[in-house]
């Protein structure tokens, strides 16, 4: 791979799959939104552009573009169904353009759709759910109608350098920083964190190689239950905040652990998580106590 596009390039992934990407000598062109602020987290040399409409060739088309993949959007329905049309259109417009390979970053919680779907309440994460589970089936399928190279990654809840606050982690962190108590659940389900380095890594793998599998899981390959990394996070952290679990009343969904298998990966493209999660911990910890000063 000489050359690739990213969408969603200055975003919080976006931005490490673009290092990344740099790091191996290829030529990245970064569509981004116009006036947006995170153009200065792009490493020198990166073209950007802005829109999908005039795009120039290139090997890969990495697309990552989805607004208000955390937050208080992920309720938002017309939002999120708006973010898988953008989705099929980076698609076409890869296709279009004589990319050979269209790699994009979908979630496991995609398969949390059935256990939605058969809900009678409602989520706030519903509405992302059921769009990245469409979009992911619908891009595979137009995948093999524009007879384009497919891959579609997906990953639980990466953590690193330019997270937003909102996310949950993140959240969590500042608070018990800040001596405050942290109301969960029971935290039995199974979770699994990835820093973000190791997330591009696997991404720039996965765009890279030829193989049959349309599909692969990258995490940390030490998956435990949201329970055990919210008291590792209390342990590494210290001080007087707490986390309370069983305060708020269960979900019901339920993440199963085979779902986040990273041995395709591993097998296909040589993946291999390089970043523990106390040094995620620490590293986001120094960073939030950095930015208060």
């Amino acid at each position: 791979m000489r050359s690739a596009i990213v969408t969603g390039a200055t975003g919080f992934v976006g931005a490490h799959l673009v290092r990344e990407l740099v790091s191996r000598g290829v030529e990245v062109t970064a569509l981004c939104r116009e006036g947006s602020a995170g153009l200065s987290r792009l490493p020198g040399g990166v073209r950007v552009a802005y829109g999908l409409e005039v795009l120039p060739r290139a090997d890969a088309f990495y697309h990552l573009a989805w607004e208000s993949a955390s937050g208080q959007g992920r309720a938002d329905a017309a939002l999120q169904a708006r973010n898988a049309e953008l989705a099929l259109r980076a698609l076409e417009r890869a296709a279009e353009s004589g990319c050979g390979k269209f790699t994009a970053l979908g979630t496991v919680y995609e398969k949390l759709s059935p256990q939605v779907r058969a809900s009678d309440s409602f989520g706030g994460s519903d509405f992302y759910i059921l769009s990245k589970e469409y979009a992911h089936a619908a891009a595979d399928k137009l995948a093999r109608k524009l007879g384009v190279a497919f891959t579609w990654c997906t990953v639980c809840h990466p953590f690193g350098r330019y997270v937003k606050r909102e996310q949950m982690l993140a959240s969590v962190i500042d608070k018990l920083r800040g001596g405050a108590s942290v109301e969960f659940g029971p935290g039995t389900a199974y979770y699994d964190i990835v820093a973000a380095e190791d997330l591009a890594r696997g991404m720039c793998l996965a765009g890279k190689i030829d193989a049959a599998r349309r599909e692969y899981y990258i995490g940390s390959g030490a998956p435990r239950t949201l329970r055990r990394y919210l008291e590792e996070t209390s342990r590494i952290l210290g001080g007087d905040g707490r986390i309370v679990f069983g305060a708020r009343p269960d979900d019901g969904l339920r993440f199963e652990r085979e779902w986040f298998d990273i041995e395709p990966l591993r097998r296909d493209a040589g993946y291999a998580p390089e970043v523990g999660f106390e040094e995620m911990v620490r590293a986001a910890a120094f960073t939030f106590r950095q930015a208060s000063r």
